[in-house]
């Protein structure tokens, strides 16, 4: 089975509405010159049920944790997530994964 593989580099509105779960994801279509503002386009969206919206969020908080347990990503005061760029340069080949 082939699997198709899109790169996006942003997130766009994501919204619960009649049980389920929308995610759009973006794309850069033109870069900006010096100060200006980048344009996003929705290039994809994800529709999914409720129950399937959390089971992703518990995998992404699993990799988050993982991640940073090994340094590739540090909390702020704020709560807000960095890269450590070092670390991340370091691990780049290193895998995290919530695969069982």
């Amino acid at each position: 089975m082939i699997v198709n593989e899109t790169f996006v580099d942003g997130l766009g509105n994501v919204a619960v509405q009649a049980a389920l779960a929308r995610i759009e994801l973006t794309q850069l279509t033109t870069l900006p010159a010096e100060g200006g503002k980048p344009d996003f386009q929705v290039c994809e969206r994800l529709v999914m049920s409720i129950e399937t919206f959390l089971k992703m969020h518990q995998s992404f908080s699993e990799v988050i944790a993982q991640m940073e347990a090994k340094g590739l990503i540090r909390k702020t005061d704020s709560g807000a997530v960095t890269a450590s760029s070092e670390k991340a340069t370091e691990s780049a080949k290193k895998s995290v994964s919530n695969k069982k």
